[in-house]
């Protein structure tokens, strides 16, 4: 589950004057500022996820206690959703989840997302998932050439061989995923959009990737944090040509530091690199970007 990001829905640009009686507010920020008081306004909140008809958002502290009036008021601004859900905890564990809780409507969390032509199901609160990396992953797809073996690592339920699957002409690609939440939807997304050429692997990408010794001509490896400590597994995976595309959390501009990782885990594993290509991909937080390297192995 990801915080609030480039998938989500911003209204700000919807918006109608609160004061007007003939227009009503529209915006959930305006809407919100009618029912807060003046010291709890500035907090309210004016983005969200949209998962189909589930709303996810982050409500700051500040509003705590009026997380059931947020839910319902996104509700009635927005009656296309069922449900409301809100960010309970950072992402935490092994995993990197994040709790959610329903504050408004319908008592679910199993959302349908489309995608890119493709749908998947997602047990909000039980995997990692990102909106915010869909152009991410179609534009991976488009760089695929036909015949490529494609490693998708931490692979959740599956967004990034299912859509390279559908956008690419690639052989096949072998997904690999730890949490068995994550695994078990990975294979009902296979059948819900009838994809036959990627491989489920659940497992630990330390643990398994032995056995895929310069198999792939290409590596997506998303993982939200500490992608660094897997460079080593990737440059034994990949290819001679070959091109990893390598996430990182960082402080904002601060691209050194997966660069210099990339440089040191290379000369430790005996590869030589080139840098194709470092960008921001999204904000994480207040102070953090997530950024993304694509890296040409050069023998």
């Amino acid at each position: 589950m990801a915080s609030i990001n480039k998938g989500t829905f911003s209204d700000s640009n919807h918006s109608v004057h609160a004061s007007s009686s003939k227009n009503p507010p529209q915006n959930l920020k305006e809407a919100l500022i009618l029912k807060l008081s003046k010291k709890e306004a500035p907090f309210a909140p004016k983005s969200f996820d949209t998962f189909g008809n589930i709303a996810v958002l982050e409500i700051p502290k500040e509003l705590s206690k009026r997380k059931k009036l947020i839910g319902k008021i996104l509700l009635k601004v927005h009656p296309r959703f069922e449900t409301v859900c809100s960010i309970e905890s950072n992402h935490k564990g092994a995993f990197r989840i994040q709790k959610v809780k329903v504050i408004a409507g319908k008592k679910q969390t199993l959302a349908t997302y489309k995608e890119s032509g493709c749908t998947f199901l997602i047990p909000l609160g039980k995997v990692f998932f990102s909106p915010r990396l869909s152009g991410e992953r179609l534009r991976i797809a488009k760089e695929i050439k036909k015949g490529e073996i494609v490693g998708c690592w931490f692979s959740g339920v599956g967004p990034y061989p299912i859509v390279f699957s559908k956008h690419s002409k690639m052989k096949r690609a072998v997904a690999i995923e730890l949490n068995p939440a994550g695994h078990s939807y990975a294979k009902k997304n296979l059948v819900l959009n009838k994809v036959n050429n990627v491989e489920l692997v659940k497992g630990d990408v330390k643990k398994v990737y032995k056995k895929y010794k310069r198999v792939f001509d290409r590596i997506a490896m998303p993982l939200p944090h500490t992608g660094y400590e897997f460079l080593k597994e990737a440059f034994f995976c990949i290819k001679p040509k070959g091109i990893i595309h390598f996430y990182e959390i960082i402080v904002k501009g601060d691209f050194d530091t997966p660069t210099k990782q990339i440089v040191l885990s290379a000369k430790e594993s005996k590869r030589r690199v080139k840098l194709l290509r470092s960008a921001r991909v999204r904000q994480f937080s207040p102070t953090k970007e997530q950024v993304v390297f694509d890296i040409q192995m050069l023998n």
